[in-house]
């Protein structure tokens, strides 16, 4: 598993970081424990790095890339995707993972004092409730976009950005067209996931 992880960040531009490779093993390890119990993931072994850390990280060269100050919120962390693998490689970022479910808020404050992640904080509540605002959003499960656009609105700041973790294109395009009427510009930017044969995009926007 360690060598696919390192060939995984390798082709992401994320290689020559072994304390991080050592942070993911400890992650992957505590998931799978309470996997077992609580089932947060379908996937383990490679399966979980490819399909879950490494989709993860395809975003991080991305959002280097991107002006933004301050906090990322992390919608819906779950099992800490993306939240938990972006703040190990986005170390000068406050992570914010935002999940209502106790057990995986639980799970996701337990992992971050184990990987000594100082830059993760957790909320335990529906994102709808959140009074607070952040300069870039994520998320991963959440759709479709335009349905909790008003939402997403409240959530962040002004001139802040989302990006949305999405699957194959010719299945977001009808979600994007809705968005379309409410947006007037998002960006779709193709992203290579190690070992993932699947289509994946970011979609990038303002609400």
């Amino acid at each position: 598993m360690v060598k696919l992880i390192n060939r995984g960040l390798e082709e992401l531009g994320l290689g020559g970081t072994p304390d991080r490779v050592e942070l993911i093993l400890k992650y992957i390890n505590e998931l799978e424990r309470w996997n077992r119990i609580y089932g947060f993931v379908k996937a383990g072994g490679c399966e979980l790095v490819s399909r879950h850390v490494l989709d993860s990280l395809s975003a991080v060269a991305t959002i280097k890339s991107m002006e933004h100050h301050g906090s990322i919120c992390d919608l819906g962390s779950g099992a800490g995707f993306p939240g938990i693998p972006l703040a190990i490689f986005l170390t000068e970022s406050e992570l914010v993972l935002i999940e209502r479910a106790a057990r995986r808020a639980a799970f996701l404050r337990n992992t971050a004092i184990l990987l000594g992640l100082k830059n993760v904080r957790v909320i335990e509540k529906d994102f709808r409730h959140i009074k607070e605002r952040y300069p870039l959003v994520t998320f991963r499960a959440l759709s479709p976009l335009a349905r909790e656009l008003k939402n997403l609105k409240k959530i962040t700041a002004e001139g802040g950005k989302v990006v949305a973790y999405k699957g194959r294109l010719e299945r977001i395009l009808p979600e994007l067209s809705a968005l379309h009427q409410q947006i007037s510009h998002f960006t779709i930017r193709r992203v290579k996931v190690p070992f993932l044969f699947e289509e994946r995009h970011l979609v990038i926007f303002s609400p």
